[in-house]
C-alpha cells in the first residue's frame, strides 16, 4: 500500500486486478474482511469499503452468511445508441481500457469488401484489441476502416483513443446510423487466449457497419462478446 490514493482504492484496484487474472474466477469466495484487513495491513473498515466497491461495480455478489463471491458483470450494449465501446462503458460508470493486439494494412477480402461496399483488394487498416472493463476482458473486436478515407490514422494510440471519437473529431465524419448483426460463435483457440477464457467459449458475434451524413460506410466492426459478459438491448415499435 501507498500513500497516494485511498487504502480501499488500492485493495479494490488489487482485487480487481486477480478477478481479471483469473486467481478469483467467476463464482469463486473472496476473502473475508478480516482475512484482508490482516493480509494487506489495514482496517476492517477499509476491506468492508472496497469490497463494497467491487460489489457495487458488479464484480461480486454478497451471499448472507456465506460470504462475497465473484460474478462477472453482465455489460448491457444498447443497440438504440450510436457509441463507441468505451462512451457505452463510462455511461455505466466502467472504466473502460484497451489492448492493441494488431494495427495493420491488409487487402479487403470478399467480406471486409462487402461489409464497407468496396472491391475486393482495395487497402484498409484492420484494428485489433481486447476491449476491458474495470480491468476485466469483455470483448475482442476487430475494427475496419479504408485507408484512403484516414490517411495516418496508425499515428494514434489506440490503446489510449477512443476509435469513434478519432474517427468523428480528428477526420470530420459524423456519423449518422449503423447496421448490425447478432450471432451465436464458439472462440477460436487464440482468441479465447486473448479473452482468458477457456477453449470454445461461446461469445456473441456483433457485426456493424457505421455510416455518415452522406451515408457511406466509413467503419466495420468484427466483436466478439463474451457470453456469460453481454446483454443486448434493443427497442421495438410498431409501423405507423
Amino acid at each position: 500500500m501507498n500513500d497516494r490514493e485511498p487504502y480501499y482504492i488500492q485493495l479494490m484496484n488489487t482485487l480487481l486486478e486477480k478477478i481479471a487474472e483469473g486467481e478469483y474466477p467467476d463464482g469463486a469466495k473472496l476473502p473475508s474482511e478480516r482475512e484482508l484487513s490482516e493480509e494487506y495491513n489495514i482496517s476492517r473498515m477499509t476491506a468492508r469499503s472496497a469490497v463494497t466497491q467491487i460489489v457495487n461495480k458488479g464484480y461480486a455478489i454478497r451471499k448472507k452468511g456465506k460470504g462475497t463471491f465473484v460474478v462477472y458483470p453482465r455489460i448491457q450494449r444498447d443497440f438504440t445508441k450510436l457509441s463507441g465501446f468505451s462512451e457505452m462503458l463510462k455511461d455505466k460508470n466502467i472504466e473502460p481500457s484497451n489492448k492493441v493486439i494488431s494495427v495493420n494494412v491488409i487487402e479487403a477480402s470478399r467480406q471486409i469488401g462487402k461489409l464497407l461496399d468496396i472491391s475486393i483488394g482495395t487497402t484498409v487498416f484492420e484494428i485489433v484489441r481486447v476491449r476491458y472493463g474495470d480491468q476485466v476482458p469483455l470483448a475482442l473486436e476487430y475494427s475496419y476502416l479504408r485507408e484512403d478515407l484516414f490517411p495516418g490514422l496508425l499515428n494514434y494510440d489506440f490503446e489510449k483513443n477512443s476509435l469513434y471519437h478519432i474517427i468523428e473529431n480528428e477526420y470530420g465524419f459524423k456519423l449518422k446510423f449503423s447496421k448490425q448483426w447478432i450471432k451465436l460463435t464458439l472462440l477460436r483457440d487464440d482468441e479465447s487466449d486473448l479473452l482468458e477464457v477457456n477453449k470454445s467459449s461461446p461469445a456473441f458475434l456483433l457485426e456493424s457497419i457505421s455510416f455518415d451524413e452522406k451515408n457511406r460506410a466509413v467503419e466495420a466492426t468484427k466483436s466478439l462478446n463474451l457470453g456469460d459478459r453481454s446483454v443486448f438491448y434493443t427497442e421495438l415499435w410498431p409501423e405507423t
